[in-house]
């Protein structure tokens, strides 16, 4: 299979919900122009930004179903298809290519865990099969899974077994494996950062396509790293990551994953609460997030129009 590599930035999406915490898909369309008018390139839907592992499988089939719609050449939908159950995850890929997706992904099975690569990629290749050519996405994010398999090994074992690999979401720390699977054979794969607050870190380590949550309501702030590092600045692009750095430091003083959906929320787009056991943002800690967020001129760099600043 013939593998496009993605470059830009892929929004990891919230999970959008009603105030009965049902799944909303009335706001996907006016959310997915959002992501295209701040120059996002697509979707990476019902991933851990997206509470995959909190929704039933029909809840992900038609976030799936509504997500497509806004699919289009320059903005390409990619689904997580999920991790331990194998079975559902055979039936979102076959849901996914019946669909037309641009791809899906797949992470390692995270209650009972694969021991070896071997194990992984046996695990992953009916599900692969099933998606019938879709590109197919390994999700390495050990701090989630504790699967901490060798990706160069990975690498070693799909080449025969899994046709449509394309590539590996690469959410881990470790830059200079990241940088190897890059490099493995003459630059086969497609591997995507996903680390927002060590962004410029993986543009250094020569990624060209990146995952990331808070792409969702501050991708002028990525993209404008990007240019910055792209025309050899590099103080300005440390700049501008340092930025980054301390809006997301806010995440473990508000909630972790909550302060995310409660940032869209205060950039015009609202996805509604967390499931649990996630605890949402009262009142009082949402006012005292957006006082934290003014202080340091977030909204700046955000989504959100100047016009619309005195509203938030």
């Amino acid at each position: 299979m013939k593998i496009n590599k993605i470059e830009g930035l892929i929004a990891a999406t919230f999970a959008p919900y009603d105030e009965q915490g049902e799944v909303n898909l009335s706001i996907v369309s006016s959310y997915a122009s959002s992501l295209k008018a701040n120059g996002v390139n697509g979707v990476f839907i019902n991933g851990t930004t997206g509470e995959g592992a909190s929704l039933s499988l029909e809840e992900k089939q038609v976030l799936m179903e509504a997500w497509v719609k806004e699919q289009n050449e320059g903005f390409k939908v990619i689904a997580m298809l999920g991790g331990s159950n194998q079975n559902e995850s055979i039936k979102l890929g076959q849901h996914a290519a019946r669909l037309g997706l641009y791809g899906v992904a797949v992470t390692a099975p995270y209650y009972f865990r694969p021991g070896n690569v071997e194990q992984l990629v046996d695990y992953m290749q009916p599900i692969a099969a099933a998606s019938h050519g879709l590109p197919f996405y390994f999700y390495h994010i050990p701090l989630l899974t504790k699967v901490e398999l060798p990706m160069i090994g990975l690498l070693e074992s799909v080449a025969d077994k899994i046709p449509n690999f394309a590539g590996i979401k690469y959410t881990h720390h470790n830059l200079m494996e990241f940088n190897q699977c890059l490099r493995f054979k003459n630059r086969k794969y497609d591997v995507l950062w996903g680390w927002d607050e060590t962004f410029l870190a993986g543009l250094a380590m020569g990624a060209k396509g990146a995952v990331g949550s808070t792409y969702n309501f501050a991708s002028p702030l990525y993209l404008e790293i990007m240019k910055a590092f792209a025309s050899g600045n590099r103080q300005r692009a440390l700049s501008l990551q340092e930025k980054s750095i301390d809006f997301i430091h806010l995440y473990g003083k508000f909630g972790g994953p909550a302060a995310g959906k409660a940032i869209l929320k205060l950039c015009g787009i609202d996805c509604g609460n967390f499931r649990a056991p996630v605890n949402s943002l009262d009142p009082v800690k949402q006012e005292e997030l957006k006082k934290q967020l003014l202080d340091m001129s977030f909204f700046d760099f955000s989504i959100l129009n100047p016009k619309e600043l005195g509203k938030v």
